[in-house]
């Protein structure tokens, strides 16, 4: 991995850590969609407002790898804005149009970016989708469901760069492996939206539904 851009946790982060939700948190969260306690809804909110608390961030999501007729892509599952405290949609990501990025994730798993606005893998985004949300920061860190690639977390600052640690990155790693197959349960379900197609994990050339993000994000 790739761990360029990272910066070391201290002591302060440490501290701030101990007040925010942890892994075991957000295990509960899963724990509660898969024993039927909350809705699928319910469930993507929890789990992307824990995370940005986790993380310490001002957006987190989840996104999932889909096949589209422009060939592959990222869907947004669900987005949390802790700005507004409510959870926003985001357009797809189509590999043709953010080449650098897609080509990034892939290879190193994760694209770590402080300054996203002018990072070789995000600056692509920053006309569209940095400057109008006041984003300079972007973390994503891919998850996989039994070893196939399955999705990212997106982990985003606004109002001023953050140094990215590598104990965050690790935090992102082990919920996904602890939280890879409530996501896919999540991304299957069928929902009362419009649904898209998305890849099957354990076969590529099948296609599930998806249903489509949530309210655009505000203007």
């Amino acid at each position: 991995m790739n761990l360029q851009g990272l910066a070391v946790s201290g002591p302060v982060g440490a501290t701030q850590n101990r007040a925010m939700p942890d892994v075991k948190d957000i295990q509960d969260i899963c724990g509660r969609l898969d024993r039927g306690e909350i809705d699928r809804a319910r469930f993507l909110e929890q789990f992307t407002r824990a995370l940005a608390g986790l993380i310490g961030c001002t957006r987190a999501g989840v996104w999932v790898f889909m096949d589209t007729a422009e060939g592959r892509a990222l869907r947004c599952l669900a987005m949390y804005d802790a700005r507004f405290d409510r959870m926003f949609g985001a357009t797809d990501m189509l590999n043709a149009a953010v080449g650098p990025y897609f080509d990034s994730l892939l290879a190193e798993g994760c694209v770590i970016a402080p300054e996203a606005r002018t990072h070789a893998s995000t600056a692509i985004f920053a006309d569209e989708y940095l400057l109008p949300l006041d984003i300079h920061s972007l973390l994503d860190v891919c998850f996989s469901v039994n070893g196939v690639l399955f999705g990212t977390f997106s982990c985003e600052q606004t109002g001023a760069p953050m140094a990215w640690t590598q104990r965050q990155v690790q935090q992102l790693r082990q919920i996904g492996s602890r939280a890879s197959l409530t996501l896919l349960h999540a991304a299957t379900a069928h929902g009362e939206t419009e649904s898209a197609a998305l890849w099957e994990p354990s076969s590529p050339n099948r296609l599930l539904t998806l249903p489509a993000p949530l309210d655009p994000e505000p203007s």
